[in-house]
Parts: structure tokens; sequence; C-alpha cells
């Protein structure tokens, strides 16, 4: 117990054991004072509530008002506002002792309160508004210390945030603007980006189409879109049945409006991409059409596949038999949101390419850091799992609905078998892959061929290694 409670606590105690000695204490200062026994008790139980009060008035100004309440609002409270509450505690505390302990008439007193809270009232009331404003700003958190703003014409740092005004600094000059204003102007922080924007875009596709498929070439087509930073991952709807076909949504979020049309215009180009590719067109009207026109129609689960896999940085410039085989030994994996994938130290050689979703993966670096990494669609974790035979190296789990299709050893067994020549790419794709990972490049980089022949030899010996002496097995 803090110090500054300790004394007045024992007086308490003091006192009221006091008021219990009748005749060891009561009787004898009744006795010496020439007042009555009751009056004594009073006095004594009267000074026992008057030492509570300070002790509740000390504890809400000490510790809810200049602890909790500060710590809850992450700043200080104005010590007037704490003695101001700590005062009508006290005053409350004396009407009641006043009413209830020695039975006397409030009524005058209490009319009094109300006249000095009246003028009170009137003499503070700019600091009031001021106070109030502070509050609200407080509690909105519109800016924080460090940030810079721009309030009317000026603009600076925060540098700090009291109850009544606001301190900025800018090169040559601090300002102080009282928080009262600051309730009356716009301001614009700076370091903050602007209010989420919802964009969506609408295609009409025919009715006999997969509508798996459709949901998942838009949702590549608008997550793949270029330098597009989605707030949330997008989604698809289909809104209405028309004449037509079904008329398809895209949704999207992004942090910045500014960039509303740019970013629109890199998802519809990269959906349009994402169709083309996939030998998709929208539907065309079917009334009063030109004969001879044919509508293209979106095509199958597995040529969506196809269409993913040509996209994953590991399969690179594999040939189009190839990955049709390779969309054949893919194993599709449904999750819902927050399951774990993989363990890590998990004996499980497998390959894991994202279709859908998103996952997030947790690895300690070398110096025993967590390192946290998201994967989106075409993005693909566990390569050394599978081909080098080594545990999982991190734990991995979705952190939206995900759909995963897994590659694992007895898959790359098969194909390698079908197409030995694949150990050769692979080979070149693992070293690209670690080349650019390594030395932070982009996805477009080429390193020269003496840089990464040495990773090439390592992969293209591992695989053999691994997966080239069971060849024989498997064909028998």
């Amino acid at each position: 117990m803090k110090k500054n409670y300790r004394g007045l606590v024992a007086l308490a105690v003091v006192l009221f054991v006091l008021s219990r000695l009748n005749d060891g204490f009561i009787v004898p200062i009744a006795y010496v004072s020439g007042a009555s026994k009751t009056t004594v008790y009073q006095y004594i139980i009267g000074a026992c509530a008057f030492v509570l009060t300070l002790l509740t008035a000390r504890l809400i100004k000490q510790e809810l008002i200049h602890g909790y309440i500060e710590r809850r609002l992450n700043g200080k409270v104005p010590a007037l506002i704490g003695g101001i509450t700590s005062g009508f505690v006290i005053f409350l505390g004396i009407c009641a002792i006043l009413s209830l302990v020695f039975d006397r008439n409030i009524s005058a007193l209490i009319a009094t309160l109300a006249g000095s809270a009246a003028l009170l009232g009137f003499a503070l009331k700019d600091f009031a508004v001021s106070l109030f404003a502070g509050i609200t700003l407080n509690l909105e958190k519109s800016y924080s210390v460090g940030d810079v703003i721009l309030v009317g014409e000026r603009r600076g740092t925060v540098d700090q945030i009291t109850w009544r005004n606001t301190i900025l600094t800018s090169s040559d000059r601090t300002i102080i603007i009282p928080n009262i204003r600051l309730l009356k102007q716009v301001i614009q922080n700076l370091n903050k980006p602007e209010s989420i924007s919802r964009r969506s875009v609408e295609l009409l596709i025919d009715y006999d189409v997969s509508v798996e498929s459709v949901e998942r070439i838009l949702y590549a087509g608008a997550l793949g879109a270029s330098g597009v930073t989605h707030v949330e991952p997008p989604a698809v709807f289909a809104t209405k049945m028309l004449p037509d076909g079904v008329l398809y949504e895209v949704v999207f979020f992004i942090a910045n409006s500014d960039e509303a049309k740019r970013s629109q215009h890199a998802v519809i180009k990269n959906i349009l991409e994402s169709m083309r590719k996939a030998d998709i067109m929208v539907a065309l009207p079917k009334h009063g059409s030109v004969e001879g026109v044919v509508r293209s129609k979106i095509s199958n689960r597995s040529s969506d596949l196809f269409y993913l896999l040509q996209q994953v940085q590991i399969l690179r410039d594999f040939p189009k038999d190839v990955c049709l085989r390779i969309s054949e030994l893919l194993i599709p994996r449904h999750y819902a949101a927050g399951t774990q994938v993989v363990q890590f130290g998990e004996s499980r050689n497998s390959l894991f390419i994202v279709a859908e979703g998103i996952v997030k993966s947790t690895r300690a670096d070398q110096d025993d850091k967590l390192i946290e990494e998201h994967f989106i669609a075409t993005e693909f974790f566990g390569r050394r799992s599978l081909f080098g035979f080594l545990p999982q190296g991190a734990s991995v789990h979705t952190h939206a609905d995900t759909l995963l299709y897994e590659f694992n050893q007895f898959a790359l067994q098969t194909l390698l078998i079908e197409y030995p020549e694949l150990i050769e790419k692979f080979a070149n794709n693992l070293a690209l892959i670690r080349w650019r990972r390594s030395q932070d490049k982009k996805p477009g980089d080429l390193p020269q061929a003496d840089e990464i022949q040495h990773l090439v030899d390592l992969y293209r010996g591992q695989i053999e290694a691994n997966y080239g002496r069971r060849q024989t097995a498997l064909r028998s």
C-alpha cells in the first residue's frame, strides 16, 4: 500500500476501534469534557467517516483519474480535473456525515453547492469547452505525436497533444493550436492513408459455364493486377440472372482512393488478360446477334488449373503438355480460415501451390527470429521438402478460406519417369528462384549463366539423388 494511504487507513482503523470502546474510552471522554456519551460517539464516528471520505477522494483522484483513465487515454489528465473531482467527493462525504451522523438539515448546504457550481461553471466555461475538445481528439486519435498534419494552411509535425492545445513544429516555428479550434477545422493527416475505397468490375458470362471456373479466373485476374495494393482479398459474386447470361461482379478494396482509376484500369486489364489466356470471352447478346458469331465458353476446371500452373515460377517455360499432365497429378486441398496446413518439422514431402485465398508462413531464421510470409495465388511453399526430402521448414496456416494444390513426391516421381528431361528444367528454375531471393531481385530479373551454374548443379544432383534411383523401381 502506498505511504500516502497508510496514514489515513491507520487513522480510520483507530477511530473505528475507539468508537467500539464504550466504557474504556467514550465514557471517560464524556465525563472529562462534560458532553453526553451520544455526542462523543457522534464525533468519533463522524471523524472516522471523514477520514474514509478523504481516503476515497484520494483513491479516485490518483488511481482512477490520474491512473486508469490516463492509461486508457494514453495522455495526461489536467490536475484541475482531479482536484475538482476530489473536492466534489469530499463535499458529498461531508453532506452525508452531517445528515446521517449528526442528523442536520443540509438543504441550505446543497443550495450553496448548486450556486457555487453554477458560478464555477460560468467562470470555467472556456476551459470546459477546451477540455471537451481535448477529450474528443484524444479518443478519436485522428493524429498522434510524430504525425505530419495540415490544419487549414498550417502544416507541421505534432510535437505534443495536451487537453487544451495541440503543439506543432515546422522548420521555422512552433505552432500552438487550441483544441477547440481544431474541432471546427478540416485536419489532414499526411502520415495516414485515405479511407478504404471499394471498387467493382462487372462481366456477363454464359449460363452453360462452370461457376467455379468463373470465380477462380476472375479472382486470379483481380488479385494479380500489377501495381494494385489490395487491403482485403478480392471477391467474386454472381449478382443477376439476365437473358444472355449471369452477371458477375468482382469487388476489390484499395487503401488510397486517389489511385482508384489507375487500380481499376489495372484490374480490368489483368482480368481480360487472364480470360484471353484461358480462351474465354464475355457473353454476346443472343437476340439479334450476327449469324456465324461463335461464343467462347468459360473453360472447365482443368484448363483453369492449366492457366494457374503457367504462372507458377517453379514451372516456368514448361511445355503445355507437361503442365496439363501436372494438373492431372495435383491433389486439391480446401481449407477454412485459420486451419494449419503443415507444421514446422513435419515429414511431408510435398509442395503446395496457392490457387485461392491467402496463407501465412511462420519460420525462424538463423538468429532464431520469427519471420512471417504471406502467399497468394500462383505462389507456393514446401519446395525444400519436395525436392530435398527435408522436413517442412515453416508452420503454415490459412489466413482466409483457401484452395491449395498439393504436388507430392509420388506425383513428382511419376512426372520425372514420363519426362526425365524435366530434371534439368526443375534445377534451373529452383536455382533462379534461390538467386532472386538471395539477391532481392524482381521476378523479371535474369542472372548471367555462370552466376547460378553452381546452384543448377546442386539442385540437379539433389533431384537425381532423391528421385533418379527410384525410376527403375517404379517402371517395374
